[in-house]
């Protein structure tokens, strides 16, 4: 009898413990959803600022009209490019569980996990739009590490070849703090510029005002 009650709590006690699993595993995946949503709002909504930027008319001396040109049946017009947001997206399930998991291992200060974890989604989801905040991730791990030359390639890899990444703006100003500390104060000085001018609305900007103000 004795050993029938003691089954019976051990199985209660497992039943437990799996609901309490369970119920751990909703919450872990309820937040890696609701960070990569933030991170994605916060990317498109940076865009769309940007496009306003650029959508400003600007003043311009009046020019002289040309005449049309005449209609021509020959040739078809060319096909319409599709909006640059629209391009490059990946899967919007696999990509976003599979960043999420990779960032979560940076405030674990996992770090050599998380580079290996944000190289794997580079390689596998090469068309999602958060491939620029995967490098921006590995350049911040690098920094923390002392590596900087390798640190500057990641951002530089921002730069270059992700212009309308959501850590555009933070990876110019990571490479101003590079430049000042090879010793180069005119490069930094100019790329902290350039974020003021080209990013004023992004909180980077707040940081290289601050530097320029030193």
């Amino acid at each position: 009898m004795q050993m029938e009650q003691l089954q019976q709590e051990l199985a209660t006690l497992r039943n437990r413990v799996e609901q309490q699993e369970r119920a751990l595993s909703r919450m872990q995946e309820e937040q890696r959803n609701r960070y990569v949503d933030l991170d994605e709002r916060a990317q498109e909504h940076s865009r769309r600022l940007n496009q306003l930027e650029q959508a400003r008319p600007a003043a311009q001396p009046a020019t002289p009209r040309t005449p049309a040109q005449p209609a021509t049946t020959n040739n078809p017009a060319p096909a319409s490019q599709p909006p640059a947001a629209v391009l490059g997206q990946g899967d919007a399930g696999s990509d976003r569980d599979a960043y999420a998991r990779a960032y979560e291992l940076v405030p674990a200060r996992r770090f050599d996990e998380a580079v290996t974890a944000f190289q794997n989604f580079i390689r596998q989801h090469p068309e999602s739009r958060l491939v620029g905040n995967a490098y921006y991730w590995i350049g911040e791990i690098y920094m923390a590490q002392n590596r900087t030359q390798d640190a500057e390639k990641m951002f530089d890899a921002v730069v270059r070849r992700y212009p309308d990444s959501f850590k555009i703006a933070d990876s110019k100003y990571k490479l101003g703090l590079i430049y000042a500390r090879y010793g180069d104060e005119r490069k930094a000085r100019e790329t902290m510029e350039a974020i003021v001018r080209d990013h004023p609305r992004e909180p980077a900007a707040d940081l290289a005002r601050a530097y320029l103000q030193r």
